[in-house]
């Protein structure tokens, strides 16, 4: 199971949380607190990190940061928690970690920036440790409501923006603290920290769903639909049958970028390119009535195959995307006859721009001549491939699978509806089987299959890099 995605985006705060290991008390006394304290503000000047607002509980430390780079809050929270369970198990004679696993994180839309301050700065009255909140030591509360030196906070330029002088800040951020609570707000701050979800609107998790390419939204609970199209949208707009007649005047562009496929979770593959495709991208079975070879260039959100400029990102295209706006089909009354289409909405298409398709004497032109040969040409390959995964799903050796991240009700589900072969299963084959797939060449393919399995986590690099 992959672990939970960590989305950096910049200058967007965060909102963190590291609790003690079975709800171990990790501050117990005052030592215990100000070494953590003098740990914080250390590492903090090292690191590129900057921290708005924080509490120290007795089994948990919360904050809210914003990383001045990709690494910086992995960085931080490694070196914090390493320094001090060094100093905590030398300090009570006792061996191993003092964690609960990694620590939870949030990103937050800028909006909810003061309702988190103001939410981690309470908790200690909240949690009955104290009466009034500037009674407790081990908080930023002194420093963001009572102007008292701390060389840990850095003031967030919203913070910043409540006034021109220190005592103006102080007042309107002392407004907003003891402003009436919104339980709601709170509820979904705190389910939002918890399930490592966005803390936004949803206007805010789509904006970040387009910046990044990939899907942020919580999934239901529950097993997830099969459904092999899931997240793909189609790459044709308006596919109608190309007559020499109609359109006589017709004209296409050279393609010059593939913004076209930009929304395709998955692109079809035929068995002969394989190989070259799944040398950058994961190459699977996909599932339904009639499954077939696809490469997944999509964690739910836009292609991470296609950059900005359009174009895919390795040197190989797939030949499904190099017909368009063409395609071939058959006819109703005899499958054997085929027909061209021709995505009339196309931005390639054009009555002004482009080549003719036609000639004067309405006959095929040269441009329209080398396009029904590469379409006949994938129709053949896409024959012998449908062919070759009918074999392969006859055999049994395949397992379905998904990408998700989180486990249990943290568990999101990025992408399924698609099978895998299963190694163990391909070797209880028999011999003759065997034998037979590497004369047929269906073992090559295979074996580029289960390399190309490996780039999945190519995937989620590709989301990371587009963040920045």
């Amino acid at each position: 199971m992959a672990r939970k995605v960590r989305i950096f985006v910049e200058d967007t705060p965060q909102h963190i949380v590291l609790r003690g290991i079975n709800n171990k008390t990790i501050f117990n006394d005052k030592t215990d607190y100000h070494t953590f304290l003098f740990l914080l503000a250390e590492i903090s000047k090292k690191i590129d990190i900057e921290i708005h607002s924080y509490v120290l509980m007795p089994t948990y430390f919360e904050f809210l940061a914003t990383p001045l780079n990709q690494a910086g809050i992995s960085k931080f929270m490694q070196s914090l928690g390493q320094q001090y369970v060094i100093y905590f198990n030398k300090k009570y004679s006792r061996k191993g970690t003092l964690w609960d696993g990694r620590y939870k994180a949030s990103l937050i839309e800028k909006s909810y920036l003061f309702d988190i301050m103001r939410y981690i700065e309470s908790l200690p009255k909240k949690e009955n440790l104290v009466k009034e909140v500037s009674n407790y030591l081990y908080s930023s509360i002194h420093n963001n409501l009572l102007n008292e030196k701390n060389p840990i906070i850095s003031h967030h330029k919203q913070y910043k923006s409540l006034g021109y002088t220190d005592e103006e800040r102080l007042t309107r951020y002392s407004q907003i603290f003891y402003a009436k609570i919104d339980k709601k707000k709170e509820n979904f701050i705190e389910t939002c920290l918890e399930k490592q979800q966005i803390t936004g609107s949803p206007t805010f998790i789509e904006k970040l769903e387009k910046l990044i390419g990939i899907t942020l939204k919580q999934k239901p609970r529950g097993r997830p639909k099969k459904n092999k199209n899931q997240g793909n949208k189609k790459m044709y707009k308006k596919l109608v049958v190309l007559d020499k007649n109609n359109h006589k005047d017709l004209r296409v562009k050279a393609m010059s970028d593939l913004n076209f496929a930009k929304g395709s979770a998955f692109i079809p593959v035929i068995a002969n390119e394989v190989a070259s495709v799944g040398t950058s991208f994961p190459v699977v079975f996909s599932t339904g009535k009639q499954p077939s070879l696809i490469t997944l260039v999509s964690l739910g959100g836009e292609s991470l195959a296609i950059n900005h400029e359009g174009k895919w990102i390795n040197a190989y295209v797939p030949s499904f995307l190099r017909k368009y706006p063409f395609s071939l089909s058959s006819t109703q009354d005899n499958p054997n006859q085929k027909i061209i289409l021709i995505d009339e909405e196309s931005d390639l298409v054009s009555t002004s721009e482009g080549n003719l398709l036609f000639t004067e004497e309405s006959e095929q032109s040269p441009t329209l001549e080398n396009a029904v040969k590469f379409l006949t040409s994938h129709e053949k390959q896409t024959i012998i491939t449908q062919n070759i995964v009918q074999v392969i799903i006859d055999s049994g050796i395949l397992e379905e699978r998904e990408i998700s991240v989180g486990e249990g009700d943290e568990k999101q589900v990025l992408v399924n509806g698609f099978s895998v072969i299963d190694r163990e299963k391909l070797n209880a084959l028999s011999d003759d089987i065997l034998a037979d797939w590497v004369r047929k060449g269906i073992m090559n393919m295979i074996e580029a299959h289960i390399q190309s399995l490996e780039h999945i986590e190519t995937l989620f690099k590709l989301a990371q890099q587009r963040q920045n």
